[in-house]
């Protein structure tokens, strides 16, 4: 487990995080992150999305900093919707609950995998919290940071803008314009 572990982390966070679907691909990572796999399986049959989950979380790693919990966060922030997918009338993807399924699901991966507490703290509370809306006024934003953890906030907005690169671009620059009111505010 520590091996695998290891080796992970030197592959999300090197200069080519995509190469994990060469593991993919060689059906590695049916072995050692056997729910990467199902990620790969599980379409998003929605306007705010253009990738399967799994090739969403990829390029939402690969538009983060090469962090090790940036990374990794960004590696489990979506691991939940392969159990939380419906689909509505319109054909059209739901994924309701997702961040708590994906924390229950990431927790178990990291113990698997012998995550050190602290790693594992930063990581399940990205993944968690990826998810939350947050308003612009000062209070909105007081009241995110205290539920999230003021060492964890400036993170999760590095998560947040990641996943939003990694969507379509259906609202873009909305969502864009939130995250610079919201970074504006904490200034």
């Amino acid at each position: 487990a520590e091996r695998i572990r290891t080796e992970l982390i030197k592959l999300i966070i090197s200069e080519h995080p995509e190469k994990l679907m060469v593991a993919y691909d060689a059906h590695v990572t049916a072995t050692i992150l056997p729910e990467f796999d199902k990620m790969m399986k599980t379409p998003q049959n929605n306007p705010h999305h253009r990738y399967n989950v799994g090739e969403h979380t990829i390029k939402a790693i690969c538009y983060c900093e090469p962090d090790k919990i940036l990374r990794l966060a960004l590696l489990f922030h979506d691991i939940g919707k392969i159990e939380c997918r419906t689909t509505d009338i319109d054909k059209i993807d739901h994924f309701y609950h997702h961040a708590s399924h994906s924390y229950e699901i990431t927790k178990g991966i990291m113990k698997r995998l012998k995550f050190d507490n602290e790693t594992m703290r930063f990581v399940l509370k990205l993944v968690k919290y990826h998810d939350i809306n947050i308003g612009q006024s000062s209070a909105d934003v007081r009241k995110a940071i205290y539920e999230v953890g003021e060492d964890i906030f400036p993170l999760l907005l590095k998560v947040k803008e990641a996943d939003m690169m990694a969507q379509s671009e259906l609202r873009r620059k909305q969502k864009e314009e939130i995250l610079r009111n919201i970074k504006k505010t904490i200034r």
